[in-house]
């Protein structure tokens, strides 16, 4: 999956303006930065891609730490401040919800079908990151 979104993903984001490395990707502008995780279920099989925007910035965090803005990823933001793009029509309250890759084994177009299926789906984060718009695949944190 890793090299399929080589091919295919991570040159979307980068023509979308976010720079980082293998899962987690920033994007700044002169006001925001906007931050995006490729997270994986932790039983394999199945990923999403979390992001969320913040005001320009070094973070104060609850417990007194500075965290620089380069130093920073997703999981930083207020969950009010984030959603996912996901498989909307595989979610449930019970299970991760992800785009599915369990079962491709070796067939590379599988993998290369599922990133281009997912970098189709950008212009749903670049929505919701300017205008909070939630499309038919973005679920924001706190929706049931």
């Amino acid at each position: 999956m890793r090299r399929a979104f080589k091919r295919h993903l991570i040159p979307r984001l980068t023509s979308l303006g976010f720079a980082g490395k293998s899962s987690n990707f920033q994007r700044l502008t002169a006001a925001a930065q906007d931050l995006l995780s490729i997270q994986y279920w932790k039983y394999g099989g199945s990923f999403i891609l979390e992001f969320g925007r913040r005001q320009r910035g070094p973070l104060l965090t609850a417990w007194g730490e500075i965290v620089p803005e380069d130093a920073l990823d997703v999981a930083y933001l207020p969950v009010s401040d984030r959603a996912r793009l996901q498989e909307r029509s595989e979610v449930s309250p019970e299970l991760f919800g992800g785009f599915r890759f369990e079962g491709f084994g070796e067939d590379v177009h599988k993998y290369d079908a599922l990133a281009i299926r997912v970098a189709a789906m950008l212009p749903q984060v670049d929505a919701w990151l300017a205008r909070r718009e939630v499309g038919p695949d973005v679920r924001p944190f706190g929706e049931a």
